[in-house]
């Protein structure tokens, strides 16, 4: 697949720069990605491109367009301050209506069968749960999310939508206990699954994070997630 850079226009008439790749032919599901704090990078591409290869319509907005520091930042010490400070500074409810924007800029499209799912990685796996919430989606896969346990207010507008959450249990941004708290809202859903990768640590999704990357589980979590997509 070959994807291309385009911009969205957003609910507020900015422009939103996104990556999106679409399936050679046939019809599918409109795919959000919500990517990690260092933006769109080269892995989230390879992922973008991926779920294309398999028949979806994929999207990968800039979650920190609006931001002063917008973009990919460097892996470096340097760049994961500028990360972080960013991720300080992100509007949650802002970012749910510009994915709801990418969201409706897919299902536009003629290879789009009118299914809908967002994908999350780390920073991204809230929005997840915040699709399936506040915009209807069918599905939500997230890997190595950030703590969702504050929304948990919103859990009852879930509905029938899939939620598959995959965490190793030495992420220090999502402790076990955060982790027993998801299982323990999840188990009152229909669709929701939690799993936990034993000796996998925060950011095991990434190749371009060499010291957190796990090829085994990296490679199991995505088998579930493809089949989840496929599934809705």
């Amino acid at each position: 697949m070959a994807g291309e850079h385009i911009t969205v226009s957003a609910h507020d008439g900015g422009a939103i720069p996104t990556y999106m790749s679409v399936p050679e032919s046939g019809s599918g599901p409109a795919v959000v990605v919500i990517v990690t704090i260092r933006g769109v990078k080269e892995d989230m591409i390879d992922y973008v491109e991926d779920l294309a290869s398999k028949g979806f319509c994929v999207a990968a907005p800039d979650p920190f367009w609006r931001d002063e520091d917008p973009g990919v930042v460097p892996g470096d010490e340097e760049g994961r301050k500028r990360a972080f400070a960013r991720m300080g500074r992100a509007d949650h409810d802002v970012n749910v209506q510009d994915m709801a924007s990418v969201m409706n800029h897919l299902k536009s499209l003629p290879q789009c069968n009118g299914k809908s799912a967002v994908v999350g990685f780390c920073f991204g796996g809230l929005y997840a749960f915040l699709g399936a919430a506040r915009l209807g989606t069918d599905a939500g896969i997230a890997f190595h999310s950030a703590g969702i346990s504050p929304l948990f207010g919103e859990i009852d507008k879930i509905g029938d939508a899939k939620l598959s959450y995959h965490w190793g249990d030495q992420d220090v941004a999502a402790p076990m206990e955060e982790i027993e708290k998801v299982k323990e809202a999840f188990a009152k859903l229909g669709n929701a699954e939690v799993t936990v990768y034993p000796g996998a640590v925060h950011g095991f999704m990434e190749p371009t994070n060499p010291q957190a990357y796990h090829k085994e589980v990296a490679e199991a979590s995505w088998k579930r997630c493809l089949e989840v997509l496929q599934s809705i």
